[in-house]
């Protein structure tokens, strides 16, 4: 049996202006994706999502919805490499689906992984991201490439159109990232074009406005680079600031953001497209209690995630145990 786990992602600052080419940066985080393959004595190619309860043969014509990339990347690996043993996958994962944490990247870099070791052939990380840029093309249609690029390689990355940069730091270890799916779900498309719509109309006051997000994020990587991880918060909330100001902040997201900075995090924001979606803020280790019973008392599931260094990696037993 083979098994590997690829990494969410949480962008922690300058999404939106990544598509008018600001930078943005971003990390992998302790939730993860897992597949293990075993084979099998047929010549049937199985696929089980736990998380979603599905189970199919790939070799059909048609799959669930949910389960397409993988008949993609199955298809793109047979195409290359040919695949003549049956075998069965299970796929699960800690990771929110549609919450903005890279869900679908990080399972496809997954069971990318895990098939091309299946199959014994030789493969560098580079052709991991790039298969699973191809299955994120189904489902996203124009992905920027980030989400399976952190998933893939891990740590924290400085992204611009057409530039990716992993920052080599260690995060501290009595700082983490509280992670709360705000439970509102939105058509991420429609909330980039409203933006850009409203950039159009105000073009003269949204570009000053951009241009700061790019100092912004500029800054915060000389403060990463720096190992100033404490310094970071005033940024975050800054940047929540910008997201508000090109509307995207919302009611629900609001309160968690406020009970966050109520209960000792150094910044909090919205990370992905907004409106709805997740909500991170910045603490340090004996202020995390006070704020995981506020969040719980109010209605919400709060999660500790810390980014980490490693992107995919091979598991040596079982989805249950990774293995740093």
């Amino acid at each position: 049996m083979i098994c590997s786990a690829a990494p969410a992602k949480v962008i922690l600052f300058g999404e939106h202006f990544v598509v008018k080419d600001k930078p943005a940066i971003v990390t992998a985080v302790n939730l993860y994706a897992k597949t293990c393959i075993t084979e099998l004595e047929s010549e049937k190619h199985l696929l089980i999502s736990k998380q979603l309860r599905l189970e199919t043969d790939i070799d059909k014509d048609r799959v669930p919805e949910q389960l397409a990339q993988f008949k993609h990347i199955y298809e793109i690996i047979n195409d290359k490499y040919g695949i003549t043993r049956g075998f069965k996958a299970f796929i699960d994962s800690d990771i929110p689906v549609s919450s903005g944490m890279g869900s679908s990247a990080a399972t496809a870099v997954s069971f990318t992984y895990s098939l091309l070791r299946f199959l014994g052939v030789e493969f560098e990380l580079e052709d991991i991201n790039n298969i699973a840029y191809e299955a994120e093309k189904l489902v996203h249609g124009k992905p920027s490439g980030i989400d399976n690029t952190v998933s893939t390689y891990g740590g924290i990355i400085y992204y611009k159109r057409g530039y990716m940069e992993k920052l080599n730091v260690k995060w501290p270890q009595n700082l983490s990232l509280v992670v709360v799916d705000s439970g509102i779900k939105r058509n991420t498309g429609k909330v980039v074009m409203d933006v850009l719509e409203r950039y159009e109309r105000h073009k003269e006051i949204m570009k000053h406005i951009y241009d700061a997000a790019e100092q912004l994020v500029n800054k915060a990587r000389n403060l990463i680079l720096s190992g100033r991880f404490y310094d970071l918060g005033e940024l975050i909330s800054i940047n929540q600031g910008l997201l508000e100001s090109i509307g995207v902040s919302i009611y629900e997201t609001d309160k968690i953001i406020y009970a966050m900075i109520e209960n000792g995090a150094l910044g909090a924001k919205i990370s992905g497209a907004g409106r709805g979606g997740i909500v991170y803020g910045l603490f340090m280790e004996n202020n995390l209690n006070k704020a995981i019973h506020k969040l719980k008392n109010i209605g919400y599931k709060p999660i500790i995630v810390k980014p980490v260094e490693k992107g995919v990696i091979e598991l040596q037993d079982s989805l249950m145990n990774i293995h740093y």
